[in-house]
């Protein structure tokens, strides 16, 4: 009885399955795995190690399970499969439009992991149906020689490279290319801008973020900012989220204020203010977490480092930065193509929260089961 239990359970999870494990179990896998090494950056080595042949051998894919499995040649197929989708892509609408089409887009980044640097590079264009389209084209690491940044510059060995990889997808840069969008790094600029002589726009996640660094004191350096106040505002706060992270004393009576007032744990957030939507995390944290941080330093006979004020600095300063960082996250959306709903975004902020003519909208965060439900905003 519990057998047969048992294996209705197993039938009923293979009907919901994709119909490509259906058919072919290992082959699915084998593409899931070749995808997924791929985004967690999974070493080659990490597939000849004898755990990943004693996993790989209890997988119910058939005779022997997957304790053998050639990742690198998988890479090369899905890489090819894919290069072949975009070339066609590609040459369906060369022969549609008789005017440069790509747009490019070309960042540096650097790795949050080995803290290398990679060249990222990215196109989008309309298809004769007028639905838009985008691929990342290459994500590789960016370490030229010394000789080779010794002879040129920064620019000259961006552009070569770029090139290169357009070039692997029959894209000619001077006929195919008419609009480009990076942040304001002088050599990523003038690769774009200049050698590849594409127009050249601000990346809009990178000028908001230029934007909210300044106007709201949080850039490294004090002598950027161009609002001090801010600026020492958030410095007291990151003061109070330091000390609390670093005294076990402290994360004790505050977890158990947490657990007492809000029937949850959350660690505040001490994330550089300088980096991407941090800023609005950071207050969003502190808001949520206010009554239990209070208690802390009550039950412990402690002056408590925040007032009434720095309260509703607080709300007030999240709520102009939240619907900011809203447009932010739109803006860096890969999946769709969204410039028409960030602009529309921003001119919603220009004539509402933005516009200093009209009171703020402040976003009042509520105690409620966190992650399920929008902050409410309350006039």
């Amino acid at each position: 009885m519990a057998t047969n239990k048992k294996l209705a359970e197993i039938n009923k999870q293979l009907d919901l399955s994709e119909p490509a494990f259906k058919k072919d179990p290992k082959s699915w896998f084998e593409v899931q795995l070749g995808a997924w090494s791929v985004e967690q950056s999974i070493s080659y080595i990490a597939f000849t190690t004898r755990r990943w042949q004693l996993i790989g051998r209890q997988l119910p894919v058939g005779e022997g399970g997957m304790k053998s499995i050639n990742i690198r040649k998988l890479h090369v197929e899905l890489y090819t499969t894919c290069k072949k989708i975009i070339i066609m892509s590609l040459a369906e609408v060369h022969s549609f439009f008789t005017i440069k089409y790509l747009s490019l887009n070309l960042d540096l980044i650097n790795s949050k992991m080995s803290n290398q640097k990679y060249l990222t590079l990215r196109m989008c264009f309309n298809t004769s149906t007028r639905f838009n389209i985008g691929y990342n084209l290459a994500v590789r690491r960016f370490a030229p020689t010394t000789n080779e940044r010794q002879a040129k510059q920064l620019s000259t060995i961006l552009h070569e490279w770029s090139s290169g990889f357009l070039e692997e997808f029959g894209i000619k840069v001077m006929l195919d290319v008419l609009t480009s969008t990076s942040d304001s790094g002088s050599d990523v600029k003038r690769t774009l801008d200049i050698l590849m002589d594409a127009w050249w726009e601000w990346c809009i996640s990178h000028l908001i973020h230029l934007a909210l660094t300044k106007a709201f004191g949080t850039s490294i350096d004090p002598n950027n900012s161009k609002n001090v106040d801010a600026h020492y505002f958030f410095q007291k706060i990151k003061k109070v989220i330091e000390t609390m992270n670093k005294s076990e004393y402290l994360q004790g009576a505050f977890e158990e204020a947490m657990l007492e007032l809000l029937e949850t744990y959350l660690k505040l957030l001490n994330s550089p203010q300088h980096q991407w939507s941090s800023t609005a995390l950071i207050l969003e944290r502190i808001l949520i977490a206010w009554e239990p941080l209070l208690q802390t330093y009550r039950k412990l006979n402690r002056p408590v480092p925040l007032t009434n004020m720095d309260h509703t600095l607080c709300i007030e300063f999240y709520s102009m930065i939240e619907p900011v960082r809203a447009v932010q996250i739109k803006a860096q959306a890969m999946q769709t193509f969204v410039i028409v709903d960030v602009y529309v975004m921003l001119y919603s902020l220009y004539t509402t929260v933005l516009d200093v003519n009209k009171s703020l909208e402040l976003i009042i965060l509520v105690r409620r089961q966190f992650g399920s439900e929008d902050p409410d905003p309350v006039s």
